[in-house]
């Protein structure tokens, strides 16, 4: 009697070290998996650690099924003896995939880049949504653009002598560069002025564009479309 439930005893203390061990070796190595495939750490983790126990209890169950046969006693003794080489066989197995895996896209990751792939997978769509964007903001009418940048300022527009009156001139080579040495571009179409276009200085806040640009934003708003300072 005290034997039989010492053996009960020894067997549930076993299932459940086994059990533990076997958990934790599955959670680590669904971690691992999680990472690797983008499926999650956590969710890899927790599907391996429930995995990993019952894979254990299963394979305590079967042992003691087959130890408690009488048919086949030789074999109970060699199945236990056979069986922890082939549980740590499967986990290690588990674990040099996964290393494997990891170690292969962190490869394919520095390869693209070098090659620019990433660039043009990863990086290039996005910018292209980004400029598509711009361009669709741009593409409405011209008026109708400008109005989205209306926020308050004078909305009553100069007449056009008023504009006429304002001082305009040809882009000299000294007028293409600001402070900073980089390229002046007219701030309501966003393009660069060029060498000998004509352009318009507003007189108190000395922004410049293009005549086109300028005029036609002045008839109805009477400030700089820049800073919204009246003119």
């Amino acid at each position: 009697m005290a034997s039989e439930l010492f053996a009960r005893v020894f067997s549930v203390v076993f299932t459940c070290i086994f059990a533990i061990v076997g958990s934790l070796v599955g959670a680590v190595t669904g971690a691992l998996i999680g990472l690797a495939t983008e499926s999650g750490f956590l969710r890899g983790s927790g599907v391996g650690a429930i995995s990993g126990a019952v894979f254990s209890i299963e394979v305590i169950d079967s042992s003691l099924d087959l130890w408690n046969s009488r048919d086949s006693g030789i074999w109970s003794l060699l199945y236990l003896v056979i069986l922890p080489t082939l549980a740590e066989h499967y986990f290690l197995s588990s674990f040099r995939s996964v290393i494997t895996l990891i170690v292969l896209q962190q490869l394919d990751i520095i390869s693209s880049l070098f090659n620019g792939r990433l660039v043009r997978e990863k990086v290039g769509p996005a910018v292209q949504s980004a400029v598509q964007s711009q361009m669709n903001a741009l593409g409405l009418p011209f008026m109708e653009t400008l109005d989205l940048y209306d926020a308050g300022a004078n909305a009553k527009g100069l007449s056009v002598d008023e504009v006429e009156k304002l001082p305009k001139s040809k882009v000299t080579a000294r007028d293409e560069l600001d402070a900073s040495g980089e390229k002046t571009s007219c701030s309501v179409c966003l393009q660069e002025l060029q060498l000998g276009e004509m352009v318009r200085r507003l007189p108190d806040c000395c922004h410049v564009f293009h005549l086109s640009c300028i005029d036609s934003w002045l008839i109805r708003h009477g400030s700089c479309p820049l800073c919204r300072r009246d003119v």
